[in-house]
């Protein structure tokens, strides 16, 4: 870790006593893509990446799956800070806008389904997962054209995924083997998941194959639904729950500079790049694994009060 880098992270866990959002080292932009592949519902795709980095830098991408009612249209200015706070540690975030009331052809083409399509609720959600995976299929084959924060995807990291309510349910279903092995995904993260169950009367989190954290808080009604998840995981894989005192289920759309939500939480991105960093980018040691699993008061499971918190490591 650069001697940059390492102040920036400092000072980002001297933060987490005074309330001040963390941001990493990097400026960022924004910019809009058309993905023809993408659900009719909306066929932009939001990519924020790290702006002020030496030429010739790579990031990993994360795709990110937004919620339901609002996540793909107004609701997409409240991830803003999200993204780029995640950004700011040095990723690509690319955000699909499509589906924002579920997909109006669920499904879509079947080369999207690498999953299957488990039979959650409502309709529409079953195939949203495969809008992460055209996000992944498009930048990789539009990366060769040089277009701003694509051709600054470091490919050989691997892929991360992550998603809030009905994303945070598409990333669970995602976050399997034959997805994994078809689109190059190596870590997932779940920020207040929708509910996991299918009509089979299983859990899609008895699927998930990769390092996976799951965040949730006291304060989101649907707390257990992502809990849910986390507790049908199969042993093996690492993987972090944290239930917050606090928070409503708007977590990640409540940072920033949304200060009319009353739950704001500016750490949310910190620790959700944590766990990036050691899983795409192979930190095995240094601030970001400690963020994880260290015992400082800066750890993820003490840096705020827990309803529960739990570590497994690998």
């Amino acid at each position: 870790m650069t001697t940059a880098v390492t102040t920036v992270v400092f000072l980002c866990l001297v933060a987490l006593a005074s309330a001040q959002p963390a941001i990493g080292p990097y400026a960022t932009e924004t910019v809009t893509f058309n993905v023809p592949a993408f659900d009719m519902s909306d066929q932009n795709l939001m990519v924020i990446y790290p702006s002020n980095a030496t030429k010739g830098t790579k990031f990993p991408l994360i795709s990110y799956a937004h919620g339901m009612a609002g996540g793909g249209n107004l609701d997409i200015l409240g991830y803003t800070a999200l993204f780029n706070q995640m950004a700011s540690y040095g990723f690509v975030v690319a955000a699909p806008k499509s589906c924002n009331e579920g997909c109006t052809k669920p499904g879509g083409s079947s080369k999207y389904t690498c999953a299957g399509l488990p039979e959650v609720q409502p309709a529409g959600w079953p195939g949203y997962y495969g809008e992460q995976m055209k996000a992944i299929e498009w930048a990789k084959n539009t990366s060769s054209s040089k277009r701003a924060g694509i051709d600054a995807i470091d490919w050989a990291a691997g892929v991360g995924i992550a998603g809030h309510s009905m994303g945070g349910q598409s990333t669970a279903i995602a976050a399997c083997k034959s997805c994994a092995e078809a689109y190059g995904i190596k870590a997932a993260v779940l920020h207040h998941a929708a509910n996991g169950d299918t009509k089979g009367g299983k859990n899609v989190g008895v699927n998930i194959t990769l390092p996976t954290a799951y965040f949730t808080s006291s304060g989101d009604s649907i707390w257990k639904e992502t809990r849910d998840l986390w507790q049908n995981m199969p042993a093996g894989p690492p993987r972090v729950y944290r239930d917050q005192v606090g928070f409503s289920h708007l977590e990640p759309v409540c940072t920033g500079p949304w200060k009319s939500c009353k739950t704001e939480n500016p750490f949310l991105a910190t620790y959700t790049a944590a766990w990036f960093k050691i899983y795409l980018n192979g930190e095995t040691s240094g601030d970001y694994y400690d963020m994880i699993y260290g015992s400082a008061k800066s750890s993820i499971c003490k840096y705020a009060n827990m309803t529960e918190c739990v570590v497994q490591k690998p």
